[in-house]
């Protein structure tokens, strides 16, 4: 991972923007609705094309030490009325595991906004329409049939707009099965932590409670403790079609990843899954993952 090309990135801006674009840094990879805006001022550039360009800075976020090829997803937020936060994301690659391991950017972007609070988005901005698996991903989203996926080559002033069911038509989505909650909507179960009196365990007791499941049950939450004493958690993100789904172990790592844009991230000293008993188990997996750092997972089922 290069730890220095998002500053590197950032230098591409004029100094005053890249002042505002500085705190990325320190939001988890998030933009305010008022710095949106005053960036636009600054740049002299409507919000469309402000996204295409924060799609660089999107990308020197990625780790691919398996690719070596960066993708960044930029998406908005959902408001009523007047501009949404933005949310960056890019893709991550796990050494040494699957490559169904691998996390897209406009997964990653889209996890960025829900653990952030979002339940809907107004936009995505990629700079080549997505893939297959991507597409089957958005397709579980909250208000999906409202967004708009925007895609536009760095290379070129022409931009495309597409709605889901042009990407995606005759698909196969939550309504098939009879599902009426989507993925981002607002939920939040109410099990209880297995252990109280820790910290840990109660970080991923809340990630679980806000985790999306419905075709399994598996409400799955992971959270890791860093040397610096910080806590990263991730939820998991089901989908209609399985195998496009985020396990809570990979939002974790892109948690982990937008909370150390510019440095290399922490060590993880301790990690915690909580899960609900179900036909499946992510533990495995996670497992797998986590015994790469030279920690334990610690395991919970509720």
């Amino acid at each position: 991972m290069n730890h220095r090309a998002f500053q590197d990135q950032l230098a591409q801006f004029p100094a005053n923007a890249a002042d505002i674009l500085q705190q990325l840094i320190h939001q988890q990879g998030r933009l305010e609705p008022e710095q949106v805006n005053e960036l636009q001022g600054l740049m002299e550039v409507p919000s469309e094309h402000l996204l295409k360009a924060l799609l660089p800075l999107a990308a020197a976020m990625s780790t691919c030490p398996i690719s070596n090829f960066s993708v960044g997803a930029v998406v908005e937020g959902f408001r009523p009325e007047g501009q949404g936060p933005v949310y960056l994301g890019a893709n991550l690659e796990i050494a040494g595991q699957p490559l169904k391991m691998a996390i897209h950017a406009e997964q990653a972007a889209i996890c960025n906004a829900w653990h952030q609070g979002e339940t809907r988005l107004r936009r995505l901005m990629v700079n080549e329409a997505p893939c297959g698996h991507c597409r089957q991903f958005m397709n579980e989203l909250n208000g999906i049939d409202q967004v708009d996926i925007l895609v536009s080559q760095l290379n070129s002033d022409q931009q495309r707009h597409y709605r889901i069911s042009t990407l995606l038509p005759d698909a196969f989505g939550p309504g098939d099965l009879k599902q009426d909650t989507r993925l981002m909507s607002p939920s939040l179960l109410s099990f209880e932590s297995p252990d109280p009196a820790d910290k840990l365990v109660n970080a991923a007791t809340e990630a679980a409670r806000r985790s999306y499941a419905p075709y399994s049950g598996c409400h799955s939450g992971v959270a890791l403790l860093i040397d610096n004493g910080d806590i990263i958690s991730g939820r998991y993100a089901e989908n209609v079609a399985f195998n496009p789904g985020m396990t809570a172990v990979e939002a974790a790592l892109v948690n982990l990843r937008l909370s150390s844009l510019t440095k290399a991230p922490g060590k993880i000293i301790d990690a915690v899954m909580v899960e609900n008993q179900a036909s499946i188990s992510h533990k495995a997996m996670a497992d797998s993952i986590i015994s790469h750092t030279g920690t334990e997972l610690r395991y919970f089922v509720v």
